[in-house]
């Protein structure tokens, strides 16, 4: 179990060269930087120049840093868990699940798996997702370009921008004034609308469009359609190419419980929570253990299990020794019978007839001594009965 803990400023740079397994990061209020890692000390290197750390870890990470630490995170090829960092994160390849909480503007080149982002406190800027993504109260704006799962957003302060959905598409309020959302999905789309919205619609589907929301009729034309609500403030493009469905906010659901997440999405986001949550709690119960495990006489084990063996493998030469004896014991008595019989038949002048026991009647003797069921000697005078029959 790797450990370290280094003293540091209150917005240190930390840059992730490389993580084979796992990663956590957590902003911590404490000015420093502590490292818990599931290897040895060469499992993971530490560099450090000023205020400037370079990681690179061979084994699952567990990371913390004060909340206002700059970030770099080049490749991870498990999951990726970072929360509670406010300072500006630029995030490369992660090779499994992508899980942000309570971050700061943040730019993602790649995550293969899903990702889940929730409270970011300025811009998040995604490339790919080759997963499912859910994405919940962003600050500033949203650039999505390509998700080949599902999208499902909500609470985005700022302009939307999602380029390349190859699933289907759930979004929802608010819709500041002033913002444009532009969406392009090849699958179908909902939309949730507050009952205040001041909003210009411009949708373009493959299906039909439907509106739920009491007041607002749909007039369609050749799969296109424009509505203005209230004074038309934001905007909202979206070419989808299946169906557009357009779905009202009650007024006594709160924002979180009114936009309903797709049920896969959802689901899958929050199995990379759990990948996370899984990873970091490995590493802290690896440390705890460690501490226990230094109580305890390390010696006095050995010896106890060199003991355990070494009465194991007496107590088979015993048993060995029994079936060597049982054997030689039947063998003997095999010829005692032998000659017995012939004694009798020359005394007696009839034709000897052969009375060898078979190699299974003898073999299931020789079992009831290796049970310990007969003796020896009673397996003796069996098979000598059984010659002599």
């Amino acid at each position: 179990m790797f450990e370290r803990t280094v003293e540091t400023s209150a917005t240190p740079h930390i840059t992730v060269a490389e993580c084979l397994g796992n990663l956590v990061v957590r902003g911590s209020e404490a000015k420093r930087i502590t490292i818990h890692a599931r290897g040895e000390d060469n499992d993971v290197t530490l560099e450090r120049e000023g205020e400037t750390f370079t990681l690179e870890t061979g084994v699952d990470c567990f990371l913390t840093c004060p909340p206002d630490t700059s970030l770099t995170i080049n490749v991870v090829q498990g999951n990726l868990k970072v929360e509670g960092v406010e300072g500006t994160i630029a995030i490369g390849d992660v090779h499994g699940n992508t899980s942000l909480r309570t971050v700061g503007h943040t730019a993602l080149t790649q995550t293969f798996g899903n990702l889940s982002a929730r409270q970011v406190t300025g811009d998040l800027v995604v490339q790919i997702t080759r997963g499912n993504a859910q994405i919940r109260r962003v600050e500033g704006s949203l650039s999505v370009n390509q998700v080949s799962g599902n999208l499902a957003v909500e609470g985005v302060q700022g302009n939307l921008t999602a380029d390349h959905v190859r699933g289907n598409v759930r979004l929802g309020p608010p819709f500041s004034p002033g913002v444009t959302h532009r969406l392009n999905a090849a699958g179908s789309m909902t939309v949730t609308l507050p009952a205040d919205a001041s909003l210009c619609l411009d949708l373009c589907a493959g299906g039909s469009v439907r509106s739920r929301v009491p007041g607002l009729e749909v007039e369609e034309m050749e799969n296109e359609v424009q509505i203005v609500l209230g004074a038309g403030e934001a905007s909202l493009e979206a070419q989808v190419g299946g169906q557009m469905r357009l779905h009202p906010v009650r007024p006594e659901d709160s924002l979180a419980h009114a936009f309903s997440f797709d049920s896969m999405a959802d689901l899958e986001g929050l199995g990379a929570q759990i990948e996370a949550s899984i990873a970091e709690a490995m590493v802290e119960l690896e440390s705890r253990l460690e501490d226990s495990l230094g109580y305890i006489d390390g010696e006095k084990v050995k010896r106890q299990i060199e003991r355990t063996a070494e009465d194991a493998r007496r107590r088979a030469e015993k048993v060995e020794k029994a079936r060597q004896k049982a054997e030689q014991e039947a063998e003997r008595a095999r010829l005692r019978a032998e000659r017995a019989e012939r004694r009798w038949r020359r005394a007696s002048g009839r034709r000897a007839r052969s009375t060898s026991v078979s190699d299974e009647e003898r073999l299931r003797v020789l079992r009831l001594v290796e049970d310990g069921k007969i003796s020896p000697e009673q397996a003796a005078s069996l098979l000598a009965a059984m010659e002599g029959r």
